[in-house]
């Protein structure tokens, strides 16, 4: 039996990795996207660690690990699976590149790109729970984000990763 709903979700994230993908061109951005086929990425990672969508490169910021999300502000909140958050920042600890989760983001007639780093995520997040699926999730506040509309609005990446070096490990 086809499972609809998990169809629908791939099919609206591969729609944002498009849009996404198109963003980047558009505004000169250098970026990689990553095949997301179980043979792509590397055993040592397949119960471990996030893979990301697209690799970017910033010449101010270096690498990037990019997972993009088309999922619907709720309330003034993003989500984000609490185990995804953990594999993200597991990504970064065996890499050393900085993992970011990207969210679609309109309003208003404007688009943009909401951005957090996996650290970001974990520090600013409230733990939540799904009472359905007893799995926990991240409810993440629109103003813990950065949100990026053009490649002039990329520097302020830099000062939004450096805010968050506390408490990152009190919620593993």
């Amino acid at each position: 039996m086809k499972n609809y709903n998990s169809n629908r979700s791939a099919d609206k994230g591969h729609a944002g990795e498009e849009r996404l993908s198109t963003w980047f061109y558009e505004n000169g951005i250098t970026y990689l996207p990553l095949k997301q086929t179980a043979d792509s990425f590397t055993h040592r990672f397949a119960d471990s660690a996030k893979r990301p969508d697209f690799f970017v490169l910033l010449e101010s910021l270096g690498m990037l690990a990019v997972d993009a999300k088309n999922c619907t502000l709720s309330n003034g909140y993003f989500t984000l699976m609490l185990d995804e958050v953990k594999k993200a920042i597991a990504f970064e600890m065996f890499t050393r590149l900085p993992f970011w989760f990207l969210f679609l983001h309109e309003s208003g007639g404007v688009t943009s790109w909401c951005w957090i780093s996996s650290t970001s995520a974990l520090e600013s997040g409230v733990v939540r729970t799904n009472h359905k699926t007893n799995s926990k999730f991240l409810a993440i506040s629109l103003q813990d984000f950065v949100r990026v509309q053009t490649y002039a609005d990329m520097g302020k990446l830099y000062n939004h990763r450096q805010r968050f070096t506390g408490r990152i490990f009190e919620k593993f």
